[in-house]
């Protein structure tokens, strides 16, 4: 017999599940502003080999619109997560939360926006598997 309740257990990995989010959310902000500051200094160089910088500058440009979009999708199941957070910080209706989680998901894959959809799928397994112990 476990000494921990289940409902704790629960909480304790959705705590430790949204720390990750956040962490990565900072990891994809740091990238971000180094993708930004590449960006500009390719930008700035194009004058000697121009064709040559053009299309690094376009990759980079590419992989920045990429993570800001990541980022801002991570962004935004962060919010929802929160929303079923009281204000002892504790998690309620976690089978609505996981729901919500999954629509967002197919949302953006309604919307043929597939990086999103794959994004959010990932943290939406990890969610699954924090509220739904065996």
């Amino acid at each position: 017999m476990s000494i921990v309740s289940k409902d704790f257990e629960i909480q304790e990995n959705l705590i430790v599940l949204i720390e990750d989010l956040q962490n990565n959310i900072y990891d994809l902000r740091d990238r971000i502003a180094d993708y930004s500051q590449l960006y500009n200094k390719t930008r700035n160089q194009i004058g000697e080999c121009e064709v040559q910088h053009e299309k690094i500058a376009d990759l980079i440009g590419e992989k920045h619109h990429f993570l800001y979009h990541k980022m801002k999708s991570l962004h935004y199941l962060l919010e929802i997560i929160n929303d079923y957070r009281d204000c002892n910080g504790i998690f309620q209706d976690q089978n609505d939360m996981i729901v919500q989680v999954q629509e967002i998901m197919l949302a953006y894959a309604e919307k043929e926006f597939y990086e999103e959809a794959a994004t959010i799928k990932k943290w939406y397994d990890l969610l699954y598997i924090a509220i739904y112990i065996k």
